[in-house]
């Protein structure tokens, strides 16, 4: 029985030949070896039933080189046996050594074949010899063009050719074509998520001239070292420039956007004389075809790191060091101890004297507040002062939630202060000079003061509450009655249903803004508060200062990726982009952001009415809403067996339709989960557009890196279906990052829910967590295949949660890409503020980048 030969993919021998190697062997430990070559021996075998010659010839060839670098490891001497039963007997590798000679044999003559056909079919065409059609060609939008066609268009003068070249600039140096209209975009600039105006940032004067020609280019080539195909490798640097001109270049509409099949190595291969340097050569990469590797993370349990319950790091100094065995070094010592003990008793100090001016700024808001309500409980009160002085009553609350939380984040630090001047006691049993008596004195008069301070501010806080309670439920009956008003019948017959469940979108042509005018720097514009809309205005504005969306929606670019067929109808995109717009003009002091607020409520209800909300949530629901406006850049690409797993879980969770939202803030976790009895292993992938991370249960202090470990150390799981023993397994589950986003969020786990309470269902967590400002490096979480990609990520934006679950405020602090300074954003208050002051108990929802600063 004959079967059909898959057809070929390749032109020659030698074209197969260069895909078989395995990079990067030496690396790898012994038993990772021992499994790559298991997985790639049954994969050649699978394809060589599949009648696949070309991809069953591959694996064999890279089985047979993952076997030779084990026997040429150093381990190999000492587990040969061992290595040998696990690899399979001499009989298998003379079966596979067979077999690709015989592949070998096969595919070399059908080359020849296909050689022979091709040259056959050169003679017999000739220009007059194709039929007349009736119905015209259409035409073909080409996607790369041959080395030889690009020298007969160099050759022919023809000036409408702009090159991009963008490998590493140091390569760029070493050797280049010798065309005048050849710019090199430097492959360490090109980043995920940028714009053609990021590009131009990043260029310098003479290059920009020449990057503002592409507009006017008939043709426009891209080419790295070696790239092949017709489309470029997804998440290359070629990839991102491709992506970044066809999708991100909202000016410019290019004629012929082609990249150069084969590359630079392909061009001076065949042309030398045309370049500057011919000798150059690619540097080596790792090869993208080794998907079989992709899965093999973790060879045995015990690689797999185990989530640990201790959160108890804490930044401390350490103790001067003692040497007892010499007499000048003990007086050093002794010296060092001394300034010691008096930094830490004047940090100490600093710290009470905060704590006493905070509390004497709470009591003096206690105060201001009880005047504030005596006079609107005046008779006299007219309507539009008692709405004044309700705004200024809303305002004193949250600046007495923002100096609570304040005053708990310093007597944190003065209680750890505390304990440190205590344990270095223990450890030094030294007599305290007269300089620390008398500082000590000090310390424990503020505090005293502070304590008196504090019982006169608690009376004042106990009233405080009880009247707002009383008003909270005089509120609550108001509503009530409103709803059991009867409500006048509606004849539905004459109006058409709303399918979706929606209320009705605001038009476009009533948007009115409020603004209050006033010349400010860009980007630091306030919004006014709404009603318990400060939610809205924190993530707003941490969005307002992630400046690759802002770009991209005030400059229009979002414009033509709109999709008008989904349930939102592109409307909350162009009401972000206005308000976005608003706040990065410069001439306004704060916005009234109205109808963007309208407008997400008529399609979510939950935030249509004026009721506190959760940031998070409101973050998570916008990003789904915003990703479905802009849902419209086809990706052209196609499930294919030979694409790595994470990748096909990525375009089944897209479905080849994305969105400038998705390729921003989105990434991808896998989730891998190991039997402890065979060591099977399986893996599935999820997307995320936010990492939520748990908090220890105590309110202490810890470290973000601390919060990573929990979240993505391993866990073990019992009843777990391994496919490899078939039966009910205990095994070690692990998660990795697969795929970076080039913006993070991380959501930090405040909210809990507490049965213990009885005034709420949620408490929260007012943990002080240490978090950088630049350089975090996320490296440990990292996928094997996503290492090689590592970056280094620095905060932007921290989104701020005061009080508590039912009577609460949101801030935002945002650093400023174009000043170089952190900013507090309060509403329609925005103030200038010390970059040591961002971490805080406070912190609620962190926004990372590896995307620079324009």
């Amino acid at each position: 029985m004959s079967h059909r030969l898959h057809e070929l993919r390749y032109k020659t021998f030698e074209e197969l030949s260069s895909h078989y190697a395995v990079p990067n062997l030496k690396k790898q430990k012994i038993q990772a070896l021992c499994n790559s070559a298991t997985k790639l021996y049954s994969e050649a075998e699978k394809q060589y039933d599949l009648h696949d010659e070309e991809q069953s010839f591959i694996f064999y060839m890279k089985y047979f080189n993952v076997l030779t670098a084990i026997k040429g490891s150093k381990e190999f001497p000492s587990q040969k046996n061992y290595i040998s039963a696990l690899l399979g007997n001499h009989q298998k590798n003379s079966k596979a050594m067979e077999r690709a000679e015989q592949l070998s044999l096969s595919l070399k003559k059908r080359y020849e074949l296909m050689r022979r056909s091709e040259e056959c079919e050169m003679v017999v065409e000739s220009p007059g010899g194709v039929e007349d059609r009736d119905e015209p060609i259409k035409p073909h939008k080409e996607t790369s063009i041959g080395s030889q066609e690009l020298f007969s268009m160099i050759q022919n003068g023809q000036q409408d050719i702009l090159i991009l070249d963008c490998r590493p600039k140091k390569d760029f140096m070493a050797s280049r074509l010798l065309f005048r209209d050849c710019l090199n975009i430097p492959q360490e600039v090109i980043l995920p998520g940028m714009t053609a105006g990021r590009v131009y940032q990043v260029l310098e004067a003479p290059e920009r001239v020449m990057w503002n020609s592409r507009s006017k280019k008939e043709w426009v080539v891209l080419m790295d070292w070696s790239s092949k195909g017709k489309n470029p490798v997804r998440n290359t640097t070629l990839w991102c420039l491709w992506d970044i001109l066809e999708n991100w270049d909202p000016d410019v509409t290019y004629s012929h956007l082609v990249m150069l099949d084969g590359g630079y190595e392909d061009y001076i291969l065949r042309y030398p004389m045309h370049s500057t340097n011919p000798k150059a050569q690619a540097p080596v990469v790792q090869s993208q075809d080794g998907n079989l590797l992709e899965e093999i993370e973790y060879p045995s349990i015990g690689d797999i790191v185990m989530k640990r319950d201790s959160f108890a790091k804490e930044v401390t100094r350490s103790y001067p060091s003692v040497d007892r065995g010499a007499k000048a070094a003990a007086i050093v010592t002794y010296e060092q101890k001394e300034k010691y003990m008096q930094d830490l008793l004047r940090e100490q100090e600093n710290i009470t004297d905060k704590v006493l001016s905070t509390e004497m700024e709470r009591l003096k808001a206690e105060k201001t507040w009880e005047e504030l309500n005596q006079i609107k409980q005046e008779k006299t009160a007219v309507e539009e002062q008692n709405q004044a002085l309700q705004a200024k009553e809303q305002e004193l609350l949250y600046s007495m939630l923002q100096l609570e939380n304040k005053e708990r984040d310093y007597v944190a630090e003065n209680e750890r202060l505390k304990r440190q001047l205590d344990e270095y006691r223990q450890k030094e049993a030294e007599v305290a000079a007269a300089t620390q008596k008398a500082t000590l004195e000090r310390i424990q008069e503020k505090e005293r003061e502070q304590k008196r301070l504090q019982e006169r501010r608690k009376m004042l806080e106990m009233e405080r509450e009880k009247k707002l309670k009383v008003a909270r439920e005089q509120k609550k009956m108001l509503r009530e009655n409103k709803e059991n008003v009867e409500i006048p019948t509606i004849n539905r017959a004459e109006k058409p249903q709303n399918l979706m469940g929606m209320a009705e979108i605001p038009s476009r042509g009533i948007r009115d803004l409020a603004p209050v005018m006033g010349n400010v720097d860009r980007g630091l514009t306030g919004l006014k508060n709404l009603g318990n809309s400060c939610y809205m205005n924190s993530v707003v504005q941490c969005l307002s200062n992630s400046i690759s969306l802002t770009d991209y929606l005030v400059q229009g670019g979002f414009r033509k990726h709109i999709n008008r067929s989904g349930r939102t109808q592109g409307r909350i995109v162009e009401e972000l982009a206005a308000v976005l717009e608003a706040l990065w003009c410069g001439r306004y002091k704060f916005i009234s952001p109205v109808h963007l607020k309208q407008t997400i409520g008529a399609v979510q209800s939950m935030f249509r009415d004026f009721d506190q909300q959760d940031a998070h949530e409101f973050l998570t629901i916008l990003m789904d809403m915003l990703h479905l406006d802009l849902q419209t850049i086809s990706t052209d690409r196609h499930l294919r067996e030979d694409l790595p797993v994470s990748e096909k879980a990525w375009l089944q969770f897209t479905k080849s339709q994305e969105s400038c939202i998705l390729r921003l803030f989105y990434g991808q976790i896998k989730s891998t989960v190991k039997c402890k009895e065979c060591n099977k292993e399986s893996a599935t992938y999820d997307s995320f557009s936010n990492l939520s991370l748990e908090l220890p249960a105590t309110n202490s202090r810890c470290h973000i890196e601390d919060c990573f470990d929990m979240y993505f150390n391993g866990e073990n799981i019992v009843g777990w279906n391994c496919p490899g023993c078939h039966q009910s397994r205990s095994a070690v589950k692990k998660l990795d990052i697969s795929k970076l986003p080039p913006i993070l969020v991380i959501h930090l786990k405040r909210f809990y829910a507490d049965g213990s309470t009885a005034l709420s269902r949620y408490s929260k967590k007012h943990n002080y967590i240490s978090f950088p400002l630049k350089n975090l490096d996320l490296s440990p979480y990292l996928t094997r295949s996503e290492k090689n990609s590592r970056k280094m990520y620095h905060l932007y934006a921290v989104s701020n949660h005061y009080g508590t679950m039912d009577s609460g405020h949101y801030t935002a602090f945002c650093r400023n890409p174009f000043l170089g300074r952190w900013f507090k954003f309060d509403d329609h208050q925005v103030s200038s503020m010390d970059s040591g002051d961002v971490q805080s108990s406070a912190a609620y929802i962190l926004f990372y980048t590896f995307i620079p600063n324009p």
